[in-house]
């Protein structure tokens, strides 16, 4: 959460703004509340973007599919300024963090709340489907961790099952690394589409790294498609259940009863509350997050306070005066007691108050180790979840950084270009003989014509059949070469090839008009036509994945 900028409006609608909570490609969330005092989250759109039909469209799509959905699994609707400059949405607060933040903060869940995360999102997406929608954007960073369990928010890219849609046929939509082969490639896509964006959701989780891994998007979309994704590090129950939704065959994926039904029969026992959907662990740092966010009681409490009371002459025209006494508010609510002083004398708060001296980690996660002997001789917290980043990513055998004597399956595109080229080389070894033939006849029939002439037919001949044959072994060398580089996924194989192709085009278009062989012309207009269908094999879309995934391992 950031202060408002200058350049950040403070009212939205009947919204009084406080905070910048996020921002984007769509627009920026801010932290507001209505006059009543209820927090909201409200997205406001880019200005440039409100110009675009085709965006705003998109956005009416959003809210319409938000407003579908239950509460219980999403930040529910409050109102929407659809026909505002910019358009608007505000949406019930979700007191809590993203997946995505979480992970990448303090590395990968605890199975146990690995397991609860898996029933959640299974119910979250049951709800989903039964309102007659397809998420197609299911990823970490739209997932809210709150204290009731994983919110779905973001439904910019959905879809109804009566086929309306925002986007063309052949498009992808969504993210890279958690989207289903079927949407990947392009292809219609279905509810059993979100079941395989659950599965790498709770795959990074469980593991802290992607299942296809990282790098540029064709290179992920390709692992996507034709790779098999890194489970070896979630925990042998769960990584039964991930597998499962990580098929690739659509009909092969469970469907979300069935896929409940293994969770809740595999799944290990944890005690429910009703205070909080999650295990101890999480449940801490959802508490500390919204502590040490400002996102508590007590700072709400303390920043309407400070907007409706009146300021002191410290505060007179200040527009920080409100979070500066929030801020103070919520300082004072975690200072440290003087020496002898009751700790708790209200109870234990929220977040585990630190001894005098104790270095100050925002964010820091309870799990993690302090240092060995605080000054006041307490003991250091117990790490429950694995210190420190998530362990490096460790590819599945077979498709990313391989030993030098694995590759990846080359894809037909490759592969036809491959063919061509060979088909190339036969095409220019047939021609350097067919016109060394014809070189030959034509010195006959010259030197039958002119006797006296022979010795410079014959030194003419010679020529002639020297120049097609040195320039028949470079084009047969040049065919070989570029398969070669094309087949180990070389990316330079395609840009020599697409410049060679222009200067043969220009070769065969200069030689169509002059008078010559004709059996050199006929092979001259095959080699291009072979050339072409291979130029445009190669810049096809599973090329360039192709290509940029073995440019990623090198």
């Amino acid at each position: 959460m950031d202060p408002l900028s200058a350049n950040d409006p403070r009212t939205v609608g009947e919204f009084q703004l406080h905070a910048l909570l996020g921002h984007g490609g769509m627009g920026r969330v801010y932290l507001g509340f209505s006059r009543a005092g209820r927090a909201v989250a409200v997205k406001v759109v880019h200005p440039e973007l409100a110009r675009d039909q085709q965006f705003v469209r998109r956005f009416r799509q959003e809210v319409a599919a938000a407003r579908l959905v239950s509460g219980l699994y999403t930040a529910p609707v409050v109102t929407a300024g659809l026909d505002d400059d910019p358009p608007w949405l505000a949406t019930v607060f979700v007191p809590g963090p993203s997946l995505a933040s979480l992970i990448s903060s303090h590395g990968p869940l605890p199975e146990a709340a690995g397991w609860r995360l898996a029933a959640g999102l299974a119910e979250a997406l049951q709800a989903v489907h039964s309102s007659g929608l397809i998420h197609r954007d299911l990823k970490p960073a739209n997932v809210l961790i709150a204290a009731d369990g994983p919110h779905v928010i973001d439904f910019g890219i959905s879809r109804t099952f009566d086929g309306t849609t925002l986007t063309a046929k052949g498009m992808v939509v969504g993210t890279p690394g958690f989207m289903s082969p079927e949407q990947a490639s392009g292809a219609e896509v279905g509810q059993a589409s979100d079941v395989f964006s659950l599965g790498c959701v709770l795959a990074y989780a469980a593991a802290g790294v992607q299942p296809f891994g990282e790098g540029s998007a064709p290179a992920v979309l390709y692992r996507v498609v034709s790779g098999q994704p890194n489970l070896a590090t979630i925990p042998p129950g769960l990584r039964g259940i991930v597998a499962a939704c990580l098929d690739k065959n659509p009909a092969g994926r469970p469907g979300l009863a069935a896929l409940a039904a293994m969770i809740s029969r595999d799944a290990p026992a944890v005690a429910a509350s009703p205070t909080s959907f999650w295990p101890s662990p999480v449940a801490e740092v959802i508490r500390r997050y919204q502590a040490q966010s400002g996102f508590d009681a007590s700072f709400a409490m303390a920043t309407h306070t400070a907007t409706a009371r009146q300021p002191t002459a410290w505060e007179a025209g200040n527009p920080a005066a409100p979070q500066a006494v929030a801020q103070a508010a919520y300082q004072a609510a975690t200072r440290v007691p003087a020496a002898g002083q009751q700790r708790y004398p209200d109870g234990p708060p929220a977040t585990r108050v630190r001894a005098a001296g104790e270095p100050y980690s925002p964010g820091g996660p309870p799990w993690m180790p302090q240092s060995p002997a605080t000054p006041s001789g307490q003991p250091p917290v117990a790490s429950a979840w694995p210190p420190g980043p998530a362990a490096p990513y460790q590819p599945a055998p077979g498709w990313s950084v391989p030993p030098a004597s694995a590759r990846p399956r080359i894809p037909g595109s490759v592969l036809t270009a491959v063919r061509l080229m060979y088909a190339g080389a036969a095409v220019s070894l047939v021609n350097v003989v067919v016109s060394l033939a014809a070189i030959n006849q034509i010195k006959t029939a010259f030197e039958a014509q002119h006797p006296l002439a022979e010795n410079a037919a014959q030194g003419v001949a010679v020529l002639a059949a020297a120049v097609v044959i040195i320039s028949g072994v470079v084009a047969i060398g040049v065919w070989l070469k570029l398969a070669s580089a094309s087949r180990r996924g070389r990316s330079w194989a395609r840009t020599a090839g697409t410049i060679l192709f222009g200067l043969d085009t220009l070769a065969v278009l200069g030689t169509l008009g002059r008078a010559g062989i004709p059996a050199t012309k006929t092979f001259g207009v095959l080699t291009w036509l072979i050339g072409l269908i291979t130029v445009i094999s190669l810049w096809r879309r599973e090329s360039g994945a192709y290509f940029d995934d073995w440019r990623s391992r090198r």
